[in-house]
C-alpha cells in the first residue's frame, strides 16, 4: 500500500466499530419492499443516516411507490458521481433456517449475520462511511457526490423510471457506481459493467370443462399437455431459444466486450459448482458458456402447476394449467417488442388455447463499454483496495434497472461491491465479513479522492 492508502487503512481499523455500528443501525430495522414490512420508516432512517454524514438529503414520494432517498453533497468540484443503493430487502423467510434473527445483526466468525447484510444495505454503509472516512482524515470531500437509494428494488423497481423522469436534471454526473456484486471464491474482487433485461410473464391454458376422470385423457383435450408442447417450443436443450424473430434485435458483443471473457477462466469452477455434477447443458469451454450466461438472451421456467399435485394418486384430468416464466434479456431488446414476439408464437402453436399475461414488464438490459474511464478507475481502486486483483464481467447475468442510468441518462455505470460466495443473498443466514465491509470503505474512500485527478488528467495520485 501506498502512504496515503496506509493512512487510511489504520483509519478505517480504528473506526471499525463505528463503522460497523452504521450498518448496525441500518440492519436493525425491517424494510420488506413485497410486503411493506418496516417501509413507513424505512426512507426516513436512511435519510437520517446520509445526513449524520454531512449530506442534504430528501425523501421523496412523489413518483408512486414506496420513497427513494435522495442525497447529495456538493463541493463546487470539477467531477459529479452518482450512486446507487437500494435500502428495501428480501422477506426474510423461512424464520426456522436462521441461526439468529433477520433483523437483529450478530457478527459471528468474522461475519455479519442478518436480512441485507450484503443485498444491499452493507454495500450503502459501506458507502457512507467512506464519506465519514474521508472528512476525518483530509477535513474535506474531493468530489460532488449524489446517493439515490430507491426501496423497490427487490419488487422490480417499478416506479423507479418515473423518479428518474421527474427529477433528471439533479440526476446528471460523470459516472455511475452501481450496488451489488463482490468477489470471488478466491478473492478477487468482482466489477460488472452492464446487467441483463428482465421480462416476467404467464402462461394459462384452460379449458370450459370441469376436471375430468383422467381415462377420458384418451380423446379429451389436457391443457397440462398443451401447455408444455408449448413450454418445450420455446427452447432447444442446448438453451437457444427457437422462437421466429427472438434474435432480431440482439447485436452481437464487440470484440472489447469479448476479450473480457478471455480473463474469466477462473469462474469456470464457479460455475460447475452452482451446476453441479453434470448439471451443464452443454459440453462447451469456458469461454462460450460464459458468453451464453452474460451475453446472450434466455428463457428460464420458474415454475409449472396443474391437476393434482398432493400425496398419493388422484386420477384426474386437469382442466387448467400455468406456468410462469422470466426472459432475460440483452441490450437493444425491448421488453414490449419481446412480448409481442412471444404473443405470436403462442397463438401459432396452441392456436389461441394458451394464453400469454405480463406480469411485469420489467426493463432492458444495460451494458457500460469496458474503454469508459469509470472502469479503469473503479478497478485500480478496488485492486488497491482489496489486494487482490479484479475480474471484469462484461454483464451481470442477473437483472437491475441500470438502463436508467446508462440509456436514459446517459451516464456510465460500472457495479462493484462488498459480497462473496458465502453471503447467501436472498436466503437464510445472510452476511457479509467484516473484512470486506472495511475494505469496502477503503473502495469507496479511494474512488472518490481519486476520481478528479483521474477524470481531468488520467492520473490516480493515491494509489
Amino acid at each position: 500500500m501506498g502512504e496515503v492508502i496506509d493512512k487510511l487503512w489504520r483509519r478505517i481499523n480504528e473506526n471499525s466499530q463505528r463503522y460497523l455500528g452504521v450498518l448496525n443501525d441500518l440492519l436493525s430495522f425491517p424494510s420488506v419492499s413485497a410486503t411493506g414490512e418496516g417501509m413507513d420508516i424505512a426512507g426516513d432512517r436512511v435519510r437520517e443516516t446520509l445526513e449524520s454524514v454531512g449530506l442534504r438529503s430528501e425523501v421523496y414520494i412523489d413518483h408512486g411507490g414506496y420513497p427513494v432517498v435522495w442525497g447529495e453533497l456538493r463541493e463546487e468540484r470539477h467531477g459529479t458521481l452518482l450512486i446507487y443503493n437500494h435500502y428495501d430487502v428480501q422477506p426474510p423467510d423461512p424464520l426456522d433456517r436462521w441461526t439468529s434473527p433477520p433483523f437483529t445483526p450478530q457478527i459471528r466468525d468474522g461475519r455479519v449475520f442478518a436480512r441485507g447484510a450484503c443485498d444491499n444495505k452493507g454495500n450503502l454503509a459501506a458507502r457512507i462511511c467512506a464519506l465519514d472516512l474521508l472528512m476525518e482524515v483530509f477535513g474535506e470531500i474531493p468530489l460532488n457526490i449524489k446517493f439515490l437509494v430507491e426501496g423497490e428494488e427487490e419488487i422490480g423497481s417499478p416506479n423507479l423510471k418515473t423518479f428518474v423522469e421527474k427529477h433528471k436534471e439533479n440526476l446528471s454526473a460523470d459516472a455511475c457506481l452501481w450496488e451489488m456484486v463482490g468477489s470471488s471464491p478466491s478473492g478477487r474482487p468482482i466489477i460488472y459493467l452492464g446487467v441483463k433485461g428482465i421480462l416476467y410473464l404467464e402462461l394459462h391454458a384452460r379449458e370450459k370443462r370441469p376436471d375430468l376422470h383422467s381415462s377420458w385423457g384418451a380423446i379429451v383435450r389436457n391443457p397440462a399437455l398443451e401447455l408444455a408442447h408449448l413450454i418445450a417450443s420455446l427452447r432447444e436443450k442446448s438453451g437457444r431459444v427457437p422462437v421466429q424473430g427472438f434474435y432480431d434485435d440482439v447485436e452481437e458483443p464487440d470484440d472489447d466486450t469479448l476479450s473480457l471473457l478471455e480473463e474469466l477462466r477462473e469462474a469456470e469452477s464457479e460455475i460447475r459448482a452452482v451446476a453441479g455434477e453434470d448439471g451443464l447443458m452443454t459440453d462447451k469451454p469456458i469461454k462460450d458458456l460464459l458468453n451464453d450466461l452474460l451475453l446472450h438472451p434466455c428463457i428460464n421456467i420458474c415454475g409449472f402447476h396443474s391437476g393434482y399435485t398432493g400425496q398419493g394418486s388422484k386420477t384426474v384430468l386437469p382442466s387448467s394449467a400455468f406456468a410462469k416464466i422470466d426472459v432475460r434479456l440483452v441490450p437493444r431488446m425491448r421488453p414490449e417488442k419481446v412480448l409481442e414476439t412471444l404473443r405470436r408464437h403462442v397463438e401459432k402453436e396452441t392456436g389461441g388455447r394458451v394464453t400469454i399475461k405480463p406480469v411485469d414488464m420489467g426493463y432492458p438490459a444495460a451494458r457500460t463499454s469496458p474503454r469508459e474511464p469509470v472502469v479503469e478507475l473503479v478497478t485500480r481502486t478496488a485492486e488497491a483496495a482489496f489486494n487482490s486483483k479484479p475480474l471484469i464481467y462484461p454483464s451481470a447475468a442477473g437483472s437491475g434497472p441500470m438502463y436508467l442510468i446508462t440509456d436514459y441518462l446517459k451516464i456510465p455505470c460500472v457495479a462493484a461491491g462488498i459480497g462473496d460466495h458465502l453471503s447467501n443473498i436472498h436466503a437464510p443466514d445472510e452476511s457479509i465479513s467484516v473484512e470486506n465491509y472495511l475494505r469496502g470503505v477503503l473502495h469507496m474512500a479511494l474512488i472518490i479522492i481519486n476520481f478528479v485527478p483521474f477524470y481531468r488528467s488520467g492520473v490516480a495520485p493515491y494509489l
